[in-house]
């Protein structure tokens, strides 16, 4: 059986191509103050004008290092990997990303934390990327990562309590990135600072409430981002005992396993549910072998059936942020049980 990724791979780089080459339409959240000039979002995000907005250009970066390294030693790469090699390494180009930082550094809270989540994966991918042009990029990237460490071991410091919902404000789903970037970065105490937060915000949490999940245009589930962050700092063993008490009797027909029927797909915040789908693959995938629950996986499987079309073809508002969900489903998937 061919790998998921294999499948995936060839059909979302030319989405993800246009994504990161299409500088309109775009939507920024930008905080304009009296006497300021009026906000031309393109100029001001020379790396990460594109993609509709600002943490979906991360994003779409961080999927495509991660084509250019699946086809990197492959016979079969699709003719578009040269131009969006190109695109990566011009769009990540030192002076862009500069200005990236500047104004991160100027408006502390822009795009926390999904955004600066993302942004510190873009900066580990391309850390360890096999395509010399994208190792060249690394640098700034590697600051700007830097410097939103810095800001997420402040912002964690006074932070009293996590955000639980299922959009971009959801803690867990971000420290979870986070502390996966921490670690090929080798940012000790960032990773640190993250898994002590967790453990205070998350270990003691028991019965959750699974059935208000899912909520009207959610992306992520709250309950298994939390236990994918769990994941990552408990020992198989503690985690296992975490789980059976945060989702106790766990049945196969639960909502928070099921596919979400999406009745809009033409209405950018109902088809957030085409990620809940995808993201909800994704943890399950990984949740499953620190269980040793494969039956989880059959979930994650019909979970990622559901929302892999979505992310080649339909609506831009869906297509210019769903293949890397749907990219991190497959890998997920590919690497939860060994066949």
């Amino acid at each position: 059986m061919s790998a998921l990724r294999d499948e995936l791979a060839p059909r979302i780089l030319p989405v993800v191509l246009a994504n990161i080459t299409s500088p309109y339409p775009y939507h920024d959240a930008h905080l304009t103050k009296r006497g300021e000039p009026p906000h031309d979002p393109i100029a001001a995000h020379p790396a990460f004008g594109n993609s509709f907005d600002w943490h979906s250009s991360v994003h779409s970066h961080w999927t495509a290092v991660q084509l250019l390294d699946h086809f990197s030693a492959r016979f079969d790469a699709p003719p578009e990997i040269v131009p969006l090699e190109a695109a990566v390494a011009h769009n990540l180009r030192a002076s862009s990303v500069e200005a990236e930082i500047a104004y991160l550094q100027a408006r502390p809270s822009y795009e926390r934390p999904y955004g600066w989540a993302w942004a510190m994966m873009l900066a580990a991918a391309a850390h360890g990327a096999r395509s010399e042009a994208i190792r060249q990029c690394s640098g700034q990237l590697r600051v700007m990562a830097d410097w939103i460490g810095g800001a997420v071991v402040n912002w964690l410091g006074v932070s009293r309590e996590p955000v639980r919902h299922g959009v971009h404000s959801n803690t867990a789903f971000s420290l979870g990135l986070m502390l996966d970037a921490a670690r090929v970065l080798e940012r000790t105490i960032l990773e640190q600072t993250i898994a002590g937060r967790a453990r205070a915000w998350f270990a003691g949490d028991r019965n959750w409430p699974q059935h208000w999940e899912r909520s009207g245009h959610d992306f992520l589930s709250p309950g298994l981002a939390q236990a994918d962050l769990m994941r990552r700092i408990l020992a198989p063993n503690t985690f296992a005992a975490w789980w059976s008490e945060f989702l106790p009797q766990l049945r196969a027909e639960a909502r928070i396993l099921s596919v979400v029927e999406v009745p809009d797909v033409a209405d950018g915040h109902i088809a957030h549910l085409h990620g809940l789908n995808l993201s909800r693959a994704a943890m399950l995938a990984r949740i499953a072998p620190a269980l040793q629950q494969p039956a989880l996986l059959e979930h994650a499987r019909r979970l990622y059936a559901a929302g892999v079309e979505h992310a080649v073809s339909g609506d831009y508002l869906s297509t210019h942020w769903l293949p890397t969900f749907a990219w991190e489903a497959a890998v997920s998937i590919d690497g939860s049980f060994p066949r």
